[in-house]
C-alpha cells in the first residue's frame, strides 16, 4: 500500500463519512421538494449544515454549501466586489492559493486596484502593510489563514476591526486550517470564510462559504433560491452530508489529533535531518499547521524526487494540487525570498488523519535512500540550506 503524505491536496475519505453516505444511499428526494422524500433530504442537508457550522463556531444559517474551496473563494471575491458600491481596491498577498490569485487577476483586468502585501522569509504577511493599504476605496481584504504549501498560520484577528471600520470586508480562506486548528469566526472577526470538505476526509467536490448575516454578496449563479439565494441549483446532498460527517469527526478529535500529528511530523523531520545533510524546512517552526513540512532536498530537482518517491510508494507533492504540472517554481517560496533553484528542489509533505507511526518510520527509511540515488544521478549544485 502507498504511504499517502499529501493530505493538503486532499485527505482519504474517513470511515465515518462512508457510513454517513451509506445512510443516505436511498435518499432520492430533492431537498426543495415538499413531499416526504424531499423533506428527508432537507433534514439530512440541514444536519450537515449544523455540523459544518460547529466546526467554525458559526450560525448554521450562515453556511452556504459549494463545490469546494475554489468555488467558495470565487463566490467570496467576485460576490463581494460586485456588491461593493463603487469600491475598487482589493488587498491580498502573493502567497495565496490560485483560486484567490486568479480571480484577482481577472478583477485587475476589469480596472480594480489589486494590492499584494509582502511576506517575510517564513511566509508571514506584513500586517502593517495591510493596515497602511486600507482606505475608503477598499472593498475586500482576502487572505489565507494557513498556507497550503509551508503551513504558516497568519495572525488575522487583529486586522478585523480596522478593516470593518474602513467599511471593507474580510475574507479568510480557511481551507487548510479548518479541522486542524481551533477556529471561531467571531474571534477572527471575518465576514466571509472558505471551507473545503475533502481536506478533512469528505468526498471531493464538497465545500462551504461562511457569509456573515449582515454581509451581502452578488450571486455568481442564477436560476433558483437555494442556499439563501447565493448558489442556485440543487445542492450536492452526498457532498454536504460527507462534509458534515468529516467536520464532526475532525472537531471531536482535534484535541487528541493535533498533538499526534505534531509528534509524527517532528519525528519525520528528525529522521530525515539525520540522514540528509543540509535539509532545510521552509516556513516557521511555530505558528504553523503541524501537519505540513516543506523541505528543500539538496542537489536534486523536486520533480525527480517526487517521481522517484512515487515509484517507491511514497506520495507527496511539490505544492498546491491546483498547480500540479506547472514547470514554474512555487510562487509561495519565491515570494518568501527563496532562489528559484531552491524552490524547484522543494517538496511538500503533509500528514493527516490516516497517517500512522509505522508509515512515518517507513518514510524515514525510504526518503533518504531515494534522495541519495537521485542526487547521485543529477548532482545539481547550488541548492543549499536557506534560513
Amino acid at each position: 500500500m502507498p504511504i499517502y503524505l499529501d493530505h493538503n491536496a486532499g485527505a482519504p475519505i474517513r470511515p465515518a463519512v462512508r457510513a454517513a453516505l451509506a445512510a443516505i444511499a436511498d435518499c432520492e428526494g430533492n431537498p426543495a421538494s415538499v413531499h416526504r422524500s424531499g423533506q428527508r433530504a432537507r433534514r439530512a442537508l440541514e444536519q450537515a449544515r449544523m455540523q459544518v457550522a460547529r466546526l467554525i463556531e458559526a450560525d448554521p444559517r450562515t453556511i452556504i454549501f459549494t463545490s469546494g474551496g475554489t468555488e467558495s473563494n470565487n463566490l467570496a471575491i467576485f460576490g463581494a466586489t460586485a456588491a461593493a458600491h463603487g469600491r475598487r481596491k482589493v488587498i491580498s498577498s502573493p502567497i495565496e492559493h490560485s483560486s484567490i490569485l486568479e480571480p484577482l487577476t481577472i478583477l485587475e483586468g476589469r480596472g480594480f486596484e489589486i494590492v499584494k502585501v509582502p511576506v517575510d522569509g517564513y511566509g508571514r504577511v506584513d500586517s502593517r502593510a495591510i493596515l497602511e493599504a486600507i482606505d475608503s476605496s477598499t472593498a475586500l481584504v482576502t487572505l489565507g489563514l494557513a498556507n497550503s504549501e509551508v503551513g504558516t498560520i497568519q495572525e488575522l484577528a487583529p486586522l478585523a476591526a480596522s478593516i470593518r471600520s474602513a467599511g471593507a470586508l474580510l475574507h479568510i480562506d480557511a481551507a487548510q486550517a479548518a479541522g486542524r486548528i481551533p477556529i471561531a469566526v467571531d474571534v477572527l472577526g471575518c465576514d466571509l470564510m472558505t471551507l473545503s470538505g475533502h481536506k478533512l476526509g469528505a468526498p471531493p467536490g464538497s465545500g462551504a462559504l461562511f457569509v456573515r448575516s449582515a454581509v451581502r454578496l452578488a450571486p455568481q449563479m442564477a436560476g433558483g433560491p437555494q442556499e439563501n439565494g447565493y448558489r442556485a441549483g440543487t445542492p450536492n446532498l452526498p457532498g454536504a452530508v460527507g462534509f458534515g460527517a468529516a467536520a464532526e469527526v475532525a472537531l471531536a478529535d482535534l484535541a487528541d489529533e493535533s498533538p499526534r500529528i505534531c509528534n509524527l511530523a517532528e519525528r519525520l523531520m528528525r529522521g530525515l535531518s539525520e540522514s540528509i545533510p543540509g535539509l532545510p524546512r521552509n516556513g516557521p517552526l511555530r505558528d504553523r499547521i503541524a501537519n505540513t513540512l516543506n523541505l528543500t532536498f539538496p542537489g536534486v530537482l523536486g520533480e525527480s524526487m517526487l517521481i522517484a518517491l512515487d515509484l517507491e510508494g511514497i506520495e507527496v507533492s511539490m505544492g498546491s494540487a491546483c498547480a500540479a504540472g506547472s514547470v514554474e517554481p512555487s510562487h509561495v517560496l519565491i515570494a518568501m525570498g527563496r532562489d528559484p533553484q531552491v524552490a524547484r528542489s522543494s517538496l511538500r509533505i503533509s500528514l493527516g488523519w490516516s497517517t500512522t507511526a509505522a508509515e512515518i518510520d517507513r518514510a524515514i527509511e525510504i526518503i533518504p535512500r531515494v534522495w541519495r540515488r537521485v542526487a547521485a544521478a543529477e548532482g545539481i549544485a547550488g541548492v543549499e540550506a536557506t534560513p
